[in-house]
This record gives structure tokens, C-alpha cells and sequence, in this order.
């Protein structure tokens, strides 16, 4: 009996439940944050870099990028299989607007994670990770499809950054002028609320 309970504390610390997040959601989301704001600062850099450094910091934020796909894939698809643990504290109004915010995010990071991608192969460029080995092209090269690419990832790294401020804010307000765990429940697994399945 002593032993089904450790386990099940185990499940419950590694899953999310109704009202935490578990080892798998904090991990993903910390992964995909830290290299989201790394990729983001190296793209811009691209944009103000000189001539002569160009191509090497995008193929640095291609290697990021490619090399980093897979888990922020897994990210996006776990968040939507487990859906959104509701804050001890917090109001059905708030839960539902970071819901909207969340979900923003993760379409504008799937955006992202097509439109890289596109991006390069459409230029007649394939996807390089570290020099180590290469993806090619599926398709032939298409200034078209290259300058519709690039519109939708630039202005999906925008939208994400204001998204993501938003969600800094809402985090920060929640710390500073409410009584729940907002914050908390990010950092380490709560005990589960007695709703929590």
C-alpha cells in the first residue's frame, strides 16, 4: 500500500494534474523559454550585425533552431494534451485569459518552427546543424516562398516577444498583488489541490 502511494506521489510530481504542473511541463517550459530569448537576441543580431558576420550568426541561430526543434515540437504538443492546470487563487476570468495567452504563444512558436525552416530551403540553403550534418531542401528554391516565409517568422518573433511580455507582466502581478502561486507552481511541482485528479 505504502508503495502504490510513492508511486503515485511520483506520477502525480512527473504528470500535471487539475491544479499543478508536474516535472515534464516545468522542464519543457524553462527548455523553450531560455532558447526562444537566446534565439531571439541572435536574430536580431543578424539584423545589426556587419556585412562579414551575417552569415555566421544565422548559421548560428539555424543550429539553435534545428537543433532545438524536436523538444519545442514536444512542448506545444504536451501543453495541448494536458491542457492547463487552474491556479490555486486564481479567478475562472484569469485562468481563461492566460489560456488565450498561452495558446497564442504556442501558435506563434509553431509558426516560427515552420517557417525557419522554409525559410532557409527556400533560399537554396540547407538546414545545417553545427556543421555536424545537414537537412536538404524537400523543394526547389523560391524567392517567393523565401520572402513569405521570412514575413510570417519575423512577424511571429514579434507577436511572441509582446505575448511573452505579457506573460512576464501577468506572471509579476500575480507575485507582487495576489496570494496565489503563480510563480511557485513554475519553478517546482505543488502538492495538488483536493480537486486535482
Amino acid at each position: 500500500m505504502l508503495h502504490q502511494e510513492e508511486q503515485h506521489l511520483e506520477q502525480s510530481i512527473l504528470y500535471d494534474s487539475d491544479s499543478v504542473y508536474g516535472w515534464i511541463s516545468i522542464l519543457l517550459h524553462w527548455f523553450t523559454a531560455i532558447v526562444i530569448i537566446i534565439l531571439w537576441f541572435i536574430g536580431k543580431s543578424i539584423v545589426n550585425a556587419l556585412p562579414e558576420d551575417v552569415d555566421s550568426q544565422r548559421q548560428l541561430h539555424v543550429s539553435i533552431a534545428a537543433s532545438a526543434w524536436l523538444l519545442i515540437v514536444a512542448r506545444i504538443i504536451w501543453r495541448l494534451r494536458s491542457g492547463h492546470p487552474h491556479v490555486r487563487g486564481q479567478t475562472l476570468f484569469i485562468h481563461r485569459v492566460a489560456m488565450v495567452a498561452h495558446y497564442a504563444m504556442l501558435v506563434t512558436v509553431a509558426l516560427m518552427l515552420l517557417s525557419g525552416p522554409v525559410m532557409v530551403w527556400s533560399g537554396g540553403h540547407p538546414v545545417s546543424i553545427f556543421g555536424w550534418f545537414s537537412i536538404s531542401a524537400p523543394f526547389s528554391e523560391s524567392e517567393t516562398t523565401k520572402a513569405f516565409a521570412w514575413f510570417i517568422h519575423s512577424n511571429s518573433a514579434f507577436l511572441l516577444m509582446l505575448l511573452v511580455l505579457l506573460h512576464v507582466g501577468g506572471a509579476l502581478k500575480h507575485l507582487m498583488f495576489h496570494s496565489d502561486d503563480t510563480i511557485a507552481r513554475m519553478i517546482w511541482p505543488g502538492k495538488p489541490s483536493s480537486g486535482a485528479k
